[in-house]
């Protein structure tokens, strides 16, 4: 770590910030009146003011000579401009729109808006996303079409894509790739909500931009912005749910000035077991976490620097753990309640640490982003006092990026990329789940875009090198070393007027075998299973035709987004008739060709005559099969979500802001593979109210019911469906949430 850190100071440039003054005004095209309170914000350095009440504002510190800035407020079109100081009369001129149809996105090659993209790249803040609140980040990110959410009860949940989850799906906290054991079924994504303002996620292959591993798509977790430039605020949420007598505390504070940028955030959650909607509880979900995250940022006329270090710390129970050799799935559902850990439990910390300079030239910018992740694994098995496992994944990683903008039609974007990854059990464990192995990856790549006023076409090429080596023999089998090589590209091309954009990208990506799938054989408690590998595995290769078409207008958007994934040598971990330590078998094993298809739908619908009144529905299809016809194993259900919104405006300093009521139908999954079980239908309502009260530090109260019918359902992707445990029941929540200070510089 030592190193990293002196490695990455290397970087900092040492400079004076001198100051420097830019004033501007917000005005509405039509009325060409002032807007007040509109978000400003530089984008290369992620700076923001607010606009006044007569909708001027002010900037001060080193910009850079040429930059792009966003400007974002209800009721508005989002803008963005490409700035030269040197010619700018200082006016921002935003159009009246009562659906935010477009948002600037950062996970692409280059930051642009979401109809210049040639890939379609889903975008969410998270605010929207928590309407009704969750108690994990997971429930959160499955309300997004063709994103679903595979769980182990309320405390590990993960992301699944298009149908492709685990290792498959890459994760990235502000461009940090973070690794987290996510080979385990049994382990969640390491991250909480907070601190973290919106997600992007590109679903299919995505290696051009992220290399291996990113077969199913990637999600990219941006934080919320820093307090207004001049600011400085202090706040603090709670949230309290029934179901798990669980409660989430966080305390917020930023600073912000014309030179630096800080924010600070802490937050702890307890949950007890959770009710099942038969009024008892599933034995042992119970959980807790703590975390801490810090951002720092500075800035020249030429250079910009980011520091961001993430803490997460979490103990979990493991429900549905025996040894007995006849089960009984009663026992695992008690008539007690319990919150105090016992055994079985994991214990995981993840220590995330990323430092990112950025150089600005007249025509371009090159950035560079050194990291360091560190995960532990600890878990308890038979003895409070004794680990079954300990082991540690500790990954150091950079990304090299240089954008040059040749015209102002023409660009690139060329890049290195790699990490490289050590894997140590401690002599602690009394087992192991895999052998003390290190990986190394680097890759190559460039991507070229043409912008012709309505269209853009966008093309790349990227060269990847993976090498993965054991240590040491693993249950029988000697050292292993593997080297992966791969090519892959990506072409698209996009169709963008004022009502319409057409897109059309075919992508291919790639993923070596994990050490999990090469070297496994032995029980995984959090999964309820005896896994075994095969050393004989290949590289999975996927090739992606994606296709979408939005239509829209002030009041209303419609898009449809049909895929076609074509797989090789799909590695499935697939259930067998056999039985050890008295849990089923599974066996790692490749398919030579799989193929995935569906597609997403999503209606938003917001009407003139009644601006109170939101109306959003979506529709997640998904098919997967081999060559022969085949079902594969764990696609989750096809799913048809609506949402109510009913929005009103201020009328005194005690309001209702908004009512949302949510429907899921989640559609049987008769689809199944050999040994697999299939599953039903199943309905799920839930309600919110969200209440301001507009003091001079205003007051945010939330109150709602999660699962209002009580419906008793095992999701196809439950981790517990084996044991035949139910989700929670009905869930009721009451949240609120305060700006302690807020104060001007």
């Amino acid at each position: 770590m030592k190193y990293f850190i002196l490695i990455a100071l290397a970087f900092l440039p040492v400079q004076t910030i001198f100051s420097q003054t830019i004033n501007g005004s917000v005005i509405d095209a039509i009325s060409q009146s002032a807007v007040p309170f509109a978000n400003v914000i530089v984008v290369e350095i992620d700076l923001g003011v607010k606009s006044n009440v007569d909708g001027t504002f002010e900037i001060q510190g080193k910009l850079p000579e040429k930059f792009t800035l966003k400007t974002s407020v209800p009721g508005y079109e989002t803008s963005i401009l490409s700035i030269n100081l040197q010619n700018w009369d200082g006016k921002i001129v935003l159009n009246s729109k009562h659906i935010e149809l477009d948002e600037i996105t950062v996970s692409g090659p280059q930051s642009a808006l979401q109809k210049e993209n040639a890939i379609r790249i889903e975008t969410k803040k998270l605010s929207e996303l928590n309407a009704i609140s969750n108690v994990n980040l997971g429930e959160a990110l499955a309300q997004i079409p063709g994103v679903y959410n595979t769980s182990t009860g309320n405390a590990i949940a993960k992301p699944v894509v298009r149908g492709l989850q685990g290792i498959r799906v890459v994760s990235l906290l502000n461009g940090l790739r973070i690794e987290n054991q996510q080979w385990g079924g049994d382990h969640g994504i390491g991250l909480t909500d907070l601190g973290i303002g919106s997600v992007e996620i590109i679903k299919g292959p995505a290696s051009l931009l992220y290399g291996a591993d990113a077969l199913g798509g990637v999600i990219y977790y941006i934080d919320e912005a820093y307090a207004p430039q001049g600011k400085s605020e202090l706040g603090f949420q709670t949230l309290n749910f029934s179901n798990t007598l669980g409660t989430i505390n966080k305390l917020q504070f930023k600073r912000s000035s014309d030179k630096s940028r800080l924010a600070v955030y802490g937050s702890y959650s307890n949950h007890a077991d959770y009710q099942l909607p038969s009024g008892k509880f599933a034995e042992n979900s119970r959980f807790s976490d703590y975390n801490f995250k810090m951002s720092y940022g500075m800035n020249s006329s030429k250079w910009a620097m980011q520091i961001r270090y993430t803490l997460n710390g979490s103990r979990i129970g493991i429900p549905g753990h025996t040894h007995d050799s006849i089960i009984d799935f009663a026992s695992f559902q008690s008539t007690d309640r319990g919150r105090k850990l016992r055994i079985p439990v994991q214990i995981f910390m993840n220590n995330l640490l990323s430092v990112e300079n950025k150089f600005f030239t007249k025509r371009g910018e090159m950035s560079l982003l050194l990291g360091q992740t560190v995960n532990r694994l600890t878990e308890f098995e038979e003895k409070n006092t004794i680990p079954g496992i300990d082991m540690f994944l500790s990954n150091s990683l950079y990304h090299f990026k240089w954008k040059y903008n040749i015209t102002e039609k023409i660009s690139f974007v060329s890049g290195a990329q790699g990490m490289f990854q050590w894997i140590k059990n401690t002599n602690k464990g009394t087992e192991a789940l895999l052998p003390n192995a290190l990986m190394l990856d680097n890759g190559i790549y460039s991507v070229f875009s043409y912008h012709q006023k309505k269209w853009s076409i966008q093309t790349g090429l990227r060269i990847d090198q993976r090498i993965v080596k054991s240590l040491t023999a693993f249950n029988g089998i000697d050292k292993l070393s593997r080297n992966f090589e791969s090519i892959n590209f990506s072409a698209g091309w996009v169709r963008s007027s004022e009502w319409q954009t057409f897109r059309v990208n075919l992508s291919s990506g790639f993923r070596s075998p994990h050490l999990s799938e090469l070297m496994s054989d032995g029980l995984h408690h959090g999964t309820l299973r005896y896994e075994i590998g095969d050393v004989n595995l290949k590289n999975e290769r996927a090739t992606q035709i994606d296709i979408s078409y939005e239509l829209q207008n002030e009041h209303f958007q419609f898009i449809v987004n049909p895929f076609y994934n074509y797989i090789q040598n799909f590695i499935t971990i697939t259930p067998s008739d056999s039985m050890v330590y008295n849990l089923p078998v599974f066996f790692y094993k490749q398919k030579e060709l799989v193929h995935l298809f569906g597609s997403d739908f999503s209606l938003h619908y917001h009407p003139h005559f009644a601006h109170w009144l939101h109306l959003d529905a979506s529709y997640s299809m998904i098919q997967a099969q081999e060559n022969n016809g085949d079902a594969i194993a764990l696609i989750p259900q096809n799913r048809l979500s609506s949402n109510i919104k009913f929005s009103f405006e201020e009328r005194s300093k005690f309001y209702i802001q908004e009512i949302v009521f949510q429907h899921q139908f989640f559609s049987q999954q008769n689809r199944i593979a050999e040994y697999e079980t299939n599953s039903s239908a199943y309905n799920l309502l839930h309600i919110s109210c969200n209440i301001k009260w507009n003091l001079n530090n205003p007051i945010f109260i939330g109150a709602g019911v999660k699962n209002i019918l009580n419906e008793e359902y095992v999701d196809h992707l439950s981790r517990l469906k084996n044991i035949q445990m139910p989700h929670p029941g009905r869930n009721f929540y009451v949240s609120l949430k305060m700006n302690l200070i807020t104060t001007k510089k």
